[in-house]
């Protein structure tokens, strides 16, 4: 039985709580402003034209081979800020709940590696595997990565035949398929493509973080 000063529920590892007071304290200012209380009423369009991932000034930039700073560094703020206030909502409880799963089963700078890691990947293949011109934002592509990395310790656990541990994938392409539906239904920017590279670069991130993970992978694979 636990001791009497063991608490009910784990605390959240320290690395989670920043990611996630980045998040609140955006959406804070943003409250604040909203009622006059500083700032710009159009504090979110500000912010979001200041930190999103313009991916047509990278792709140029990149071609031409003139290096900007400010769009390297977009691409590790523009997971902060979102279009409204449910969405931050959203990928708040994502990173919460499984931050805090990733971060008990790999640590707590695993959990920043796979944030950054992901966010990377997510906006270098929203720049050159589309063509959209929609500025990438929010917090869902890094987001996907911590799905990719819960879904890849859930997949290094399973055990028995080959379509039982299939089954840890069930949630990221349950996820994906509802995602690339509504991309195809709206006919929106291809944000999905951000976030299926988001969680296949936390999957492979939490495989080499993994002590063993790696040889995991590749046991599975032979015994298939």
């Amino acid at each position: 039985m636990p001791g009497p000063n063991t608490p009910a529920v784990n605390p959240l590892p320290p690395m989670v709580i920043l990611l996630f007071l980045g998040i609140v304290l955006l959406e804070a200012y943003i409250a604040g402003a909203e009622a006059n209380l500083w700032g710009s009423f159009d504090a979110r369009i500000s912010l979001i034209r200041k930190f999103s991932f313009l991916p047509n000034e990278f792709q140029s930039s990149s071609s031409t081979a003139v290096w900007v700073p400010e769009l390297f560094w977009r691409m590790l703020t523009y997971p902060f800020v979102h279009g409204s206030f449910m969405q931050s909502i959203f990928a708040s409880v994502f990173f919460l709940a499984l931050g805090k799963f990733v971060g008990e089963v790999l640590g707590g700078f695993a959990v920043l590696a796979i944030f950054i890691i992901a966010s990377v990947s997510a906006a270098l293949a929203y720049a050159f595997f589309t063509s959209s011109n929609f500025p990438l934002f929010g917090g869902f592509p890094p987001a996907y990565g911590l799905i990719g990395a819960f879904t890849f310790v859930l997949f290094s656990r399973a055990q028995g035949i080959l379509t039982q541990q299939l089954m840890a994938f069930r949630l990221l392409g349950i996820l994906m398929v509802i995602n690339i539906a509504f991309a195809m239904m709206q006919s929106g920017p291809p944000l999905w493509v951000a976030e299926l590279f988001g969680a296949i670069s936390g999957f492979i991130s939490a495989m080499i973080i993994h002590p063993g993970g790696v040889k995991i992978i590749i046991n599975k694979i032979r015994r298939t």
